[in-house]
């Protein structure tokens, strides 16, 4: 499964590449904002998105902007998981997260994105 970074913190995403890579996910790359992640997002499957980048609360745009365009699936990485209130019930892993919950959250975004590949294959396939 290939995975977005959407983080500003350079610390934090390599700690989050490092997990997903140990975890079996590809990385597709590193955004810091919503134009990058705009530009990566169509090589992605899913992505993990900080809610609060260095231009605000726009994690949940981005994941807003990410699933209408590409589909992708969403897991929100964030301190606080209030700002998170989302209808599409995407994953939040809680910062400081466990590098168990942070694959948790991936594994549970990737099953619900293969089930909306699975849902749109065509009958023959």
């Amino acid at each position: 499964m290939r995975l977005l970074i959407v983080e500003n913190e350079p610390g934090i995403a390599l700690v989050i590449e490092d997990v997903a890579i140990d975890a079996g996910f590809q990385i597709t790359g590193i955004a810091g904002n919503m134009s990058e992640a705009l530009e990566l997002g169509s090589a992605a499957d899913i992505a993990i998105i900080d809610v609060r980048l260095g231009d605000g609360i726009t994690g949940p745009s981005i994941a807003r902007a990410l699933f209408s365009k590409f589909g992708l699936g969403v897991v929100y990485f964030t301190v606080n998981p209030g700002l998170t209130k989302d209808p599409e019930g995407r994953a939040v892993a809680t910062k400081p997260a466990r590098p168990e919950r942070i694959v948790d959250a991936l594994s549970m975004a990737a099953k619900n994105a293969s089930r909306r590949e699975r849902a749109h294959l065509p009958l023959n396939a």
